[in-house]
């Protein structure tokens, strides 16, 4: 199994970052990236790990999330072979604008 990060995750994950070292410093972007290296492990063993998604159950695919931090929170889909991310959601945010915006 592997992780694929689509482009938009990848720039909310990179603003996140960006983010959280002017901020906080190298240290919190170090535990920030240490997250996801745990949760993109623990999801390669265990692809359904998150929860259903209630925002975007309508949708043909399966959309699960999993918290990253108090903050951010990533949203995938399981294939055969591959977990797809396709979006880190700030939590702070209104969810359903952000659900709005996932294609």
């Amino acid at each position: 199994m592997i992780i694929r990060w689509s482009y938009k995750a990848q720039k909310q994950q990179d603003a996140a970052a960006d983010y959280i070292f002017k901020e906080f410093g190298a240290l919190a972007l170090r535990e920030f990236y240490e997250k996801i290296d745990k949760i993109e492990a623990d999801l390669v063993e265990f692809p359904e790990l998150g929860k259903i998604e209630p925002l975007l159950k309508h949708r043909k695919k399966v959309y699960r999330s999993t918290v990253l931090t108090k903050k951010n929170k990533l949203v995938y889909t399981v294939d055969e072979d591959t977990i797809c991310v396709h979006a880190l959601w700030d939590t702070r945010r209104e969810p359903k604008a952000q659900a709005s915006k996932l294609k």
